[in-house]
């Protein structure tokens, strides 16, 4: 939503909805909100690995050379190929990560 629908949106607003609107921006202190914080993690040594991480670093002492640790399968196709569905395959895929 751009910053123009919202002046739009809140130039449609009644003068009492624009009040009401007004005090809840405000909140019960006038003070924003805040979310709470991760805490820093204390340097007492190593960070931990995740499970992915030490699996990867697994495979890594096996075979220091390989790039396909990543790899889990591999498949072959045939016939004709519909880029129109493999784009928005691609396209559905990045727009989820």
């Amino acid at each position: 939503m751009s910053s123009g629908s919202l002046a739009e949106r809140r130039a449609r607003l009644t003068p009492e909805q624009r009040n009401r609107l007004a005090q809840r921006l405000a909140g019960a202190g006038g003070a924003p909100r805040q979310e709470p914080t991760i805490p820093r993690r204390k340097p007492a040594g190593p960070a931990l690995l995740s499970y992915a991480q030490q699996r990867h670093w697994f495979l890594w002492q096996l075979e220091p050379s390989s790039t396909a640790y990543h790899l889990s399968g591999v498949l072959r196709l045939t016939g004709n190929l519909d880029i129109g569905a493999v784009r928005s395959s691609f396209e559905a895929v990045v727009a989820r990560h």
